[in-house]
This record gives structure tokens, sequence and C-alpha cells, in this order.
């Protein structure tokens, strides 16, 4: 599928589910085989979440990025909302403002294979801009700048017609209270309901009321699934600051 046909099957597509499967058509005709994508705003269709969602990512390091917290760690979103236009992973290491933790990170991600790949920004309405990652087959030629900036103006095509189909203040973030985005926040960072209770100043029968309303708006059953989407949102990373 070539960039002609890409833009315009994405804007005739007529669902979320519908853009994230051109998407992927379009991935695999140039050698894509992992993308990450997460913005702001989350709509939810089925089990999967969009934005936010991804394809091609090892199990083994996506349940990793859940259960140790990773995407405290990881620099990408932060550097392509900080550019205009994409760069390579790579690159990002002889930045001088990584962390340790960060560049860490970025180790990490080649020891499970994924790499190389690029990062850049999309924008939309509103400001609901989102981080696109792309992970490109091993050995894959460095694309040039014009080829770069073709990928980045497929995938703003698709973020457009996106946000085209959906009502971002409409989205369960939006529906969720002060109190209810700070128990995501913790449960994100792997606090009990009864930690929680103490570090609120609440009771636990509270917090698992406030729980229990937050999960029934994301609706999502469990703990896990409620931090995917907070990752997914980019809330996380923000809470550290904001409650430690």
């Amino acid at each position: 599928m070539n960039f002609q046909a890409f833009t315009k099957l994405s804007r005739q597509a007529d669902s979320p589910g519908a853009i994230w499967a051109i998407v992927q058509r379009y991935a695999r005709a140039h050698e894509i085989r992992m993308i990450a994508y997460g913005s702001v705003e989350v709509q939810t269709y089925g089990e999967t979440t969009f934005p936010g969602i991804q394809f091609g990512m090892p199990t083994a390091f996506k349940e990793s990025y859940i259960k140790e917290q990773l995407y405290l760690d990881n620099p990408l979103p932060r550097l392509a909302m900080s550019r205009p236009d994409p760069f390579y992973w790579s690159d990002a290491q002889d930045l001088d403002d990584l962390q340790p933790a960060e560049i860490a990170y970025l180790d990490k991600l080649k020891e499970a294979g994924i790499w190389p790949g690029i990062a850049f920004q999309v924008f939309g309405p509103e400001s609901r801009n989102a981080a696109v990652g792309m992970c490109f087959e091993p050995g894959a030629p460095r694309l040039s700048p014009d080829a770069l900036l073709e990928l980045q103006l497929a995938s703003q095509c698709a973020h457009q017609r996106f946000c085209a189909l959906t009502d971002g203040p409409k989205s369960p973030y939006a529906r969720l209270s002060p109190r209810e985005l700070e128990v995501l926040r913790w449960i994100a960072q792997g606090k009990s309901n009864s930690v929680m209770a103490d570090i609120m100043g609440i009771s636990r029968h509270t917090v698992d009321t406030i729980t229990r309303r937050m999960f029934e708006k994301l609706e999502v059953t469990d703990r896990t699934r409620a931090a995917v989407r907070g990752i997914s949102a980019g809330l996380l990373k923000q809470s550290v600051d904001d409650l430690m």
C-alpha cells in the first residue's frame, strides 16, 4: 500500500477499528514490525483501547512494561512531543538531558529486539496530540528525511481521521473525578487499597467505592487494565511528580 492509497482509505474509514486495520496494512508494506501510539485522549471499542494501542510488541516486554513500570522511564513520548520532526531512537541516546533510567530503558528496548525505531508526534484539534513509535525489521536501512516525513504524514492523516470519528471531551478520562484520577495513579504505582486509604486520609471502604466507580467509567474490571489505560492516556508519568 502506497502513501496515496493509505491517505484515501484513512479518510474513508468509518470507525477507529477500521483506521487501525489500515495502519497495520500500511506498516507491513513498509517493513514496520511494531507500532505504539499513545494520546492524552482514550477511546475504547471492544477489548481494544484506541489510541494508546500497539501491535508487534513482544509479549514478555509488554508484561514488563506494566509490572516493572517501565513507562516511568520511557523518554520517547516526551522527546517526540518536544520535536517537530521524526528521530531515530539511537539518536536519542546521545542527548545530554537523558536520565540514567531513561538510557537504561533504551538499552532494554535493544535487548528485547525492539530496535531500530523512530518516534514523532502527530497533532489533533484542541491539543489532542499523540506520540508515535515505529520499530523496523532488523537490519533495515536508515530512512531518508523525506521517507521519515512520509511516515509522519501518513500517521497524521490517520490521527486526524480518528479525531474526526471520536469526541474527545466524552472520553472516559474526561469524566473521572479528581479522586478517581488520584486512585488510578496510585493503582499504577502498585499501591493496595488499604495503602491508598492511609495516603489519601480516607477509609478503605471509600477507596473501594472510588475504585469501583472509576472501573465502571473506564469499562475495565481489574487494576491491570485500568493501569494500561492510564499509561495510554499519558497521565501516569506525570503522577510521580504530582503525588510524591
